[in-house]
C-alpha cells in the first residue's frame, strides 16, 4: 500500500548499471537516459539507487493534479514521450520553495511557469471529457423538460442538465451553471442564496418557454460540503465567506466553468444568454477558447434577509459579482 503523504506513486530507485556512484550530476543524467530509453531493459538497472522513477495515473492532471502527472502530460501535450524528470527547487534556506518564490525565481531568470491548476483548465477546455449516461423525460412545476446525467472523464462528479423546451431553436437561450449547495437548494437555507437563485432560474427559463440549467457539483464555492460547513461556523465567529475560504487554505473560488460549458456545447448550443452576477463565470466562456459565446449577462438576484445579507454584500465587495448597492 501506498502510504507517501501526497499519495506519489515512488517505485524502487535505480542507477544505470555504468555507473560508479551514481550521485554525480553526469552519472544521474545517464540513468535518466536509460530510464527514458524504450530499449533498456531491467537487467540495465542496479537497485537501490539514486533515481526514483515515478508511475503517473492514467487520466494525467484530470486524475490527479500532481506533478508527476503534470509532467506527463505537459510531454503528451507536445507530441513528445509521455515522460518528463521532476527536480525539486529549494529556496534559500534549504527548504522547498514555495509557489512566490517559484514565481520570483522565474521572473528572474526569463522562464516560462505554468501551474497544475492552469494545465487542468487547458485539458478541460481543449478534450471532450463529458458523456451522457442516462436521461429522462421530467415533470415539474416549471413545466415538463428532459433531465440528462453526464459523466466526465477521469473524474466521478456527475453534473446534470435540465432542459425545458427547444433550447436550439431559440437563437440565444437563457442558461444557467449553478454550483451545487446543499444547505441552500435542500434545506433552504437563509445564509445564502443558492436555493432562490435556482428557483429563479428555472422560472425565467419556464417564462421563455426553452433554455438549460445546468447543476453542477461544486459545494461550497468548490471546497466541499466538509469545508463549507467549517467555513459557516467561522462566519458566526466573524469572519465574511471571503475570510473563511482563506482561514482554511482555500481559494476564495475554486470552481472551474470548463464541464458545465462542455455540456451547453454538446446540447448543441452556440450562443446564450447566461443568468448570473458573477462575472467570472461569463470570463470563462471568453477567455477559456470556447466556441460558445455568451451575447448578454442576465442578473439574477434573490430576496435578500438579515442572515444573507452580509454574504451578498461581500459577493459584491470582495468578488466583483454584479449586485445592487443598496443590500
Amino acid at each position: 500500500e501506498n502510504t507517501a503523504p501526497l499519495g506519489t506513486n515512488f517505485t524502487v530507485p535505480v542507477d544505470h548499471r555504468s555507473c560508479r556512484t551514481g550521485i554525480t550530476a553526469q552519472e544521474r543524467a545517464a540513468t535518466i537516459r536509460a530510464i527514458l530509453d524504450p530499449a533498456s531493459r531491467p537487467s540495465d538497472f542496479v537497485r537501490p539507487g539514486h533515481l526514483f522513477p515515478l508511475m503517473a495515473k492514467e487520466g494525467g492532471v484530470l486524475r490527479r493534479a500532481g506533478h508527476t502527472e503534470a509532467a506527463v502530460d505537459l510531454t503528451r501535450l507536445a507530441g513528445l514521450k509521455p515522460a518528463g524528470v521532476l527536480i525539486e527547487i529549494l529556496d534559500d534556506n534549504g527548504d522547498r520553495a514555495n509557489r512566490e518564490y517559484l514565481f520570483a525565481l522565474a521572473k528572474k531568470f526569463d522562464l516560462e511557469i505554468i501551474t497544475i491548476e492552469e494545465l487542468i483548465r487547458y485539458r478541460r477546455r481543449i478534450e471532450r471529457l463529458v458523456y451522457r449516461q442516462a436521461e429522462c423525460r421530467l415533470p415539474t412545476k416549471y413545466g415538463v423538460g428532459r433531465l440528462i446525467v453526464y459523466g466526465v472523464k477521469y473524474e466521478t462528479q456527475e453534473p446534470l442538465a435540465v432542459v425545458l423546451g427547444d433550447p436550439k431553436a431559440v437563437a440565444a437561450p437563457l442558461v444557467r451553471l449553478h454550483s451545487s449547495c446543499f444547505t441552500g437548494d435542500l434545506l433552504a437555507s437563509l445564509r445564502c442564496d443558492c436555493g432562490d437563485q435556482l428557483h429563479l432560474a428555472m422560472e425565467m427559463i419556464a417564462r421563455e418557454g426553452a433554455g438549460v440549467l445546468v447543476y453542477l457539483p461544486q459545494e461550497g464555492r468548490g471546497i466541499g460540503l466538509v469545508e463549507k460547513i467549517k467555513a459557516y461556523n467561522l462566519q458566526d465567529g466573524g469572519l465574511d465567506t471571503v475570510e473563511a475560504n482563506l482561514a482554511l487554505g482555500h481559494q476564495v473560488d475554486s470552481r472551474d466553468y470548463g464541464v458545465g460549458i462542455q455540456i451547453l456545447k454538446d446540447l448543441g448550443l452556440s450562443k446564450v444568454r447566461l443568468l448570473t452576477n458573477n462575472p467570472k463565470k461569463t470570463d470563462a466562456f471568453i477567455y477559456g477558447g470556447f466556441d460558445l459565446q455568451v451575447v448578454d449577462q442576465v442578473p439574477i438576484v434573490g430576496p435578500i434577509n438579515e442572515y444573507n445579507a452580509r454574504y451578498i454584500a461581500t459577493k459584491r465587495d470582495k468578488m466583483g459579482h454584479r449586485l445592487p448597492i443598496d443590500l
